[in-house]
């Protein structure tokens, strides 16, 4: 059964509410699949391709610009849908030949003074060169990636009434982050994600048999190639938890004749860096250790030199070596956080002096500022462990917020200090590179406890730094000859610049600026989306600027919910998968609504839509930390009022257009705008966002008797 068009009184055009079930069911899957694509694309690109560490939401504005064009030309050109194998394959390949396993190549790039880990400054014109061209054909490569898969999916649509075309759009993307989770949750190789996706391609977007032979055949080859990466050797394995790609090598050398057996040592990567070594440190077992381990217990064993703690919280726990010196030091009860439950476990399989074995110790997977937040007991000693989420040169706020992004703020040593015994000290040690990160740090730290910190200073260029504070840490630091605070000259060669706080998390940023590889390639993205929008969709489709824009308002939105998420309950993987199904299932409601009653006034959606967001920067996350399980609740209806009327603006909308496909490109094709200016966010701040998105939303404001080519009326 067809649905077809009727006249109402209004004079707008409306469809049947039936529709046929089959043609529901395809519309779904192939929605499905292209999110499911999108994100396979994402995190295996980013764990892959090194660069674009320093563009870090490329891939995800490359899909929706795919997405967008496929939609948005479900006829021009046919060959794609037959193509959609060769082309998964391709960007998954890409992957491969990009690979640095074990850490080998540090990645390189046009870095300023922002960046911290593994990074070094471009030397020559041809690494900038390489650069630009990794990062340039990793996003042309998923732009035509996801393209056959939007285009089936804009076939499928072909004389289904558009509020239940898009409430089976809706309900497919939910399954299809579904899988993908599911997936994540099991810890599964992504050669797992490759064979579903190859195996949905050929089942319903390729339509020719031959091409269907083609797409298993790359398939099949193209998944067992990634297999065979992950493949475990005799001394090395990776596993795939759901933030990271994780390479574990044994470093421990060979026994040497009439030598007794060295002490066994695990290197790990993360994202191919490396991320920190697991080594036999215990006297009893080891009373012998070579020289460069004892340099590492002794590092490890700094916090416990002049204070004997019997409660411990050791926040970034990783594989076990600060719990394993908590331990050697006599702690009674350890705390151990770790929000990486694969780096758990490896610690628990593989670390030589086995400290998760100990009955003193509880391992809790969760992130390390949401577990501060929380009720619970005191402790003599908090250890900040070294965390850095290896994840991106520079905090990126698109689709996942750096692992460690809240971690190094004002209100989370607040909420640290506010955890300590009446004696009790917090030991923060960090990795620095750039010498303003220190200064930056002490000064946030001054911020939260109202006295400078006592320091050990970088011994090197390039080594780290220890942070003591709290209300024992006088006496520790006379101990331990610890000085106090930075230098008068320290601070005039190093100024810190602004305070790291819950809604400027940057501690990496060197300023209130967009670093200027981000404009760079900000304004390529831009140049290259209007010249591929041109280029496949010609003049046959004119963009909705109502639709357009309203896509970039919505990415806006979505992307300040989910970091606000993030604070409030923790940037794990859990809250980032629930708010992106939440998000969908509040589009899926007010779609439901709209379905039930009618379009609804524009004018008091968009007036709610502009108070919700201005109220939720008048009302900032910081007012309902820590304040109860009511204020959660009070703050995540905050965070879900302007993705319910944005929801509800565009339902109404798509209840008024003729064509969900052209609307649906528009849409994603306006998100890549969306993309580009949230990195507006390390200007003004994440809850600014909102007043950012209030300008998108005002230009989405249609005109009176709007007519665009192809969508029929938008007003």
């Amino acid at each position: 059964m067809s649905s077809e068009l009727r006249p109402t009184p209004g004079g707008r055009p409306a469809f049947r509410e039936a529709s046929d079930p089959r043609a529901l069911l395809r519309i779904a899957l192939l929605s499905g699949l292209g999110l499911f694509v999108e994100l396979l694309f994402i995190r295996w690109l980013d764990a892959q391709v090194r660069p674009l560490a320093f563009v870090k939401n490329l891939p995800l504005i490359a899909s929706f610009l795919g997405l967008g064009l496929g939609y948005g030309s479900p006829d021009r050109p046919r060959r794609f849908a037959d193509a959609g194998g060769l082309l998964l394959a391709a960007v998954l390949v890409a992957g491969l030949a990009s690979d640095m396993s074990g850490g080998g190549t540090v990645a390189f790039g046009p870095v300023g003074s922002e960046v911290n880990v593994g990074a070094r400054q471009v030397e020559s014109w041809q690494e900038l060169l390489a650069f630009v061209l990794s990062i340039g054909g990793a996003f042309t490569l998923v732009v035509f990636g996801t393209f056959p898969f939007g285009q089936a999916a804009a076939r499928s649509m072909r004389g289904t009434a558009t509020l239940p075309a898009y409430s089976a759009n809706l309900l497919g993307s939910l399954a299809g982050v579904g899988c993908a989770v599911a997936l994540s949750s099991l810890a599964a190789p992504l050669w797992w994600n490759a064979v579903l996706a190859f195996l949905a391609t050929a089942s319903l977007v390729v339509e020719t048999r031959g091409a269907r032979v083609t797409t298993l055949v790359v398939g099949a080859m193209t998944s067992l190639a990634m297999a065979a990466q992950d493949h475990p050797t005799p001394r090395s394995f990776r596993v795939w938890s759901p933030y990271n790609k994780i390479e574990v090598r044994e470093t421990t050398p060979s026994r040497r004749p009439g030598q007794p057996t060295p002490p066994p040592e695990f290197s790990v990567y993360v994202q191919s860096l490396y991320h920190q070594a697991m080594f036999a440190a215990s006297p009893e077992r080891w009373p012998d250790l070579p020289r460069l381990q004892a340099e590492a217990r002794r590092h490890y064993d700094r916090p416990y030199n002049h204070l004997r703690p019997k409660r411990v919280l050791v926040l970034g726990a990783g594989t076990g070596n600060d719990v394993a010196a908590a331990l050697r030091n006599g702690a009674e009860l350890v705390d151990a956080v770790e929000i990486d439950p694969e780096i758990l476990r490896v610690g628990m399989r593989l670390h030589p002096d086995a400290p998760w074995a100990d009955p003193r110790v509880r391992a809790v997977v969760d992130d390390a500022r949401a577990f501060l937040q929380r009720p619970g007991p005191s402790y003599d000693l908090i250890v900040f462990g070294t965390l850095d989420a290896h994840l991106g040169f520079y905090s990126s706020v698109a689709s996942s917020i750096r692992l460690d992004n809240y971690v190094y703020t004002v209100e989370a040593f607040r909420s640290a200090l506010a955890r300590l015994s009446p004696d009790g000290v917090v030991y923060a040690f960090v990795y620095i590179e750039r010498p303003w990160v220190a200064s930056r740090l002490a000064v946030v730290i001054e911020e939260a406890w109202g006295s400078p910190p006592f320091m050990r200073p970088l011994a090197r260029t390039k080594d780290g730094a220890a942070f003591v504070f709290g209300p024992g840490a006088a006496s520790y630091a006379v101990s331990a000859g610890l000085r106090e605070g930075l230098a008068a000259e320290e601070r005039l060669r190093h100024p810190p610049g602004p305070l790291a706080t819950d809604d400027w998390p940057f501690l990496y940023l060197r300023g209130r600026s967009v670093p200027p590889v981000i404009v760079g390639a900000a304004v390529l993205v831009l140049i290259a989306a209007a010249f591929l929008t041109r280029g496949l969709l010609g003049g046959a489709v004119a963009l909705d600027r109502h639709f357009f824009f309203l896509g970039a308002g919505f990415l806006l939105v979505e992307t300040r919910t989910i970091a606000q998420l993030a604070l409030l309950f923790g940037t794990t993987w859990r809250v980032s998968a629930v708010a992106i199904g939440a998000i969908l299932a509040a589009a899926l409601l007010a779609n439901a609504l709209v379905t039930r009653v009618g379009p609804l006034r524009r004018g008091p959606l968009y007036a709610a839509l502009c108070v919700s967001l201005v109220a939720g920067v008048l009302a900032p996350m910081k007012l309902f930390l820590g304040a109860g399980p009511v204020a959660a609740a009070g703050a995540v209806a905050l965070l879900a009022l302007p993705v319910v009327f944005s929801s509800l603006v565009f339902a109404s909308s798509v209840s008024r257009a003729a064509m969900l496909p052209r609307v649906l490109a528009s849409n994603l094709i306006g998100g890549v705008l969306g993309g580009v200016l949230e990195n507006l966010s390390v200007v003004v701040g994440i809850s600014a966002l909102g007043l950012v998105a209030v300008a998108v939303y005002a230009a989405s404001w249609p005109s009176g008797k709007e007519e665009v080519p192809g969508l029929g009326s938008a007003s």
